[in-house]
């Protein structure tokens, strides 16, 4: 098979001083499944913006090296590998620009000239490729799960049939049932002629498929080769240790919530005591978002209420919630100054909020970011940062929309380990995790 990607001595440097990728060196051919595996922060999302052209192109850094895609020799603007090379990026964000989602799928097609009955060939195409159904193509991207906006942010890549495939973690939102289907979707595509580079954690999904696989460490390949050669860590998750249960903090009566004429779920009634920590599980689009904005007070119920039973002392939050794409919650330039944010507002003195942003930086692994800008970290680094913000406020109860996202095993458990809270819920679609780390499970189902 022809060789489309050769890297050798790959290193770079961010402006911030850190050395993401350290003498990496690999080779890549026409049809291969090739797996980019390691654990969080250690460099597969930089590896990526690397093989799409936005570093060194557009990302200010020291790079050295050498990296040809598709005989193209590196630096090249990302436009000139568009569309022999798409991009699905970690964060749905960064990429989806439409309105709707037809509209998501148009927008490439459109630039690269394609008549309109061409382009609604293949955005039902593409749709169906991922498993979304015809009548996705007027929805609002705005109404659609995490996880669906990342089978639309999937489907805009393959609508414009690319020759090689980057995908940045395309399973982390996504539930097993689908994430199984996409797995063997991309073992498809490499049949067809297409090359699938996937950077991923959930590794059970991957390994039976992929045929490659370059594992990094701190950025250093610490295996490449054959995926039959290769051992995966264990992903060991023993089962914390639950809390005596106290009063009841929360509960809901009769709760109903619809999107106008799409209702997502009716006539839920829960109770929530203190020591509990609750998981909730459901495929995408089952409406574990919209429970959680619900009690968190964002979204109003059409029916029922939502009570709150116990109110904490003045010095911590009530309630804080992780959203599911974490970066909409950073604000500030460094990590210091975004922990400090909560309990600033909670009137504490410097002193106090200089000890619990050190406390929770300890006990997160965030402590030698303290100085760094947040957008510098990777998407799990910055999950945590999101999270330890709340953190510092202490919360009487955390809600958590998938906390585990882009974490590698020790980083899962670390962070469900140090969250301090009386009451903790948080949705997922790792089922391990909600049954090593949770008291109970609610399955919510479309």
């Amino acid at each position: 098979m022809k060789k489309l990607i050769r890297v050798k001595d790959l290193r770079f440097r961010y402006p911030s001083g850190e050395l993401a990728l350290k003498g990496v060196s690999f080779e890549v051919r026409e049809g291969e499944f090739f797996l980019l595996a390691g654990e969080t922060g250690c460099g597969k999302s930089t590896l990526i913006q690397v093989l799409c052209g936005l570093i060194p192109f557009a990302s200010e850094g020291d790079f050295s090296g050498e990296v040809e895609v598709l005989s193209w020799r590196l630096p090249v603007a990302p436009g000139t590998l568009f569309p022999a090379v798409a991009t699905v990026f970690q964060t749905t964000a960064e990429h989806l620009v439409a309105e709707t989602v037809f509209n998501e799928l148009a927008f490439g097609l459109e630039n690269l000239g394609l008549p309109p009955a061409e382009i609604e060939k293949r955005v039902e195409e593409a749709l169906y490729e991922v498993g979304l159904s015809p009548a996705f193509k007027d929805r609002a991207l705005t109404s659609l799960s995490g996880g669906e906006r990342q089978r639309v942010a999937l489907a805009a890549a393959l609508a414009v049939r690319p020759r090689i495939l980057l995908l940045d973690e395309p399973l982390a939102q996504v539930d097993p049932e689908n994430a199984h289907k996409m797995v063997k979707l991309f073992k498809r595509l490499t049949r067809s002629g297409i090359t699938v580079i996937m950077a991923e954690h959930r590794l059970k999904f991957v390994l039976p498929y992929a045929e490659k696989i370059l594992y990094l460490k701190d950025g250093r390949p610490l295996y490449y080769g054959p995926v039959k050669g290769f051992s995966p860590p264990q992903r060991i998750f023993p089962r914390l240790r639950p809390a005596p249960l106290g009063p009841v903090i929360l509960k809901v009566e009769n709760l109903s919530f619809s999107y106008g004429e799409r209702e997502v779920f009716s006539g839920l009634n829960f109770s929530f005591r203190a020591g509990e920590r609750v998981a909730l599980l459901g495929p995408n689009g089952s409406g574990k978002t919209t429970f959680l904005h619900l009690l968190a007070g964002l979204l109003r119920p059409t029916t029922g209420r939502v009570c709150w039973c116990r109110r904490p002392p003045a010095e911590r939050l009530p309630l804080g919630l992780l959203l599911q794409d974490p970066d909409l919650m950073l604000v500030r330039e460094c990590v210091f100054s975004e922990l400090a944010l909560a309990p600033e507002n909670l009137g504490l003195n410097k002193e106090e909020i200089s000890r619990r942003v050190r406390e929770v930086a300890e006990r997160l692994a965030l402590t030698r970011y303290l100085d760094r800008p947040p957008f510098s970290l990777s998407r799990g680094e910055r999950l945590r940062v999101a999270l330890a913000g709340l953190l510092t406020a202490r919360p009487q109860v955390l809600l958590l929309d998938e906390p585990t996202t882009a974490q590698d095993a020790e980083n899962t458990l670390k962070l469900m380990k140090e969250l301090a809270a009386e009451l903790v819920i948080f949705s997922t679609h790792d089922e391990e995790v909600a049954t090593a780390l949770a008291t109970r499970v609610i399955n919510l189902v479309p």
